[in-house]
């Protein structure tokens, strides 16, 4: 699965800064949606926090910010439902 923390469009309130969006495959049509944190919330203060939100196995990928794409991740874990991916079980830093 591929993961990429995002930066909030303009105009949401402090504190909403980053999400963590999760795609089948490297192509934008293949989002699953975005992982949520432990409160439901679908943002994240800080770029840590975002990062915190990926399973334990990421591993970061080359590339080059583009837009609000910041950084982009692959992992095997992850669980998807009908309400967009819930937070791992086992997220980077746990433990």
């Amino acid at each position: 699965m591929i993961y990429r923390i995002l930066a909030a469009p303009p105009g949401y309130p402090p504190g909403c800064d980053y999400m963590v969006a999760a795609y089948r495959t490297l192509e934008y049509g293949s989002c699953l949606g975005n992982v949520r944190t432990a409160d439901g919330s679908l943002f994240t203060a800080t770029l840590e926090e975002a990062r915190g939100l990926l399973p334990a196995d990421a591993r970061r990928l080359l590339s080059e910010p583009e837009h609000q794409f910041l950084e982009l991740w692959e992992a095997d874990g992850g669980t998807a439902d009908g309400d967009g991916l819930r937070r791992p079980d086992e997220v980077r830093g746990a433990g």
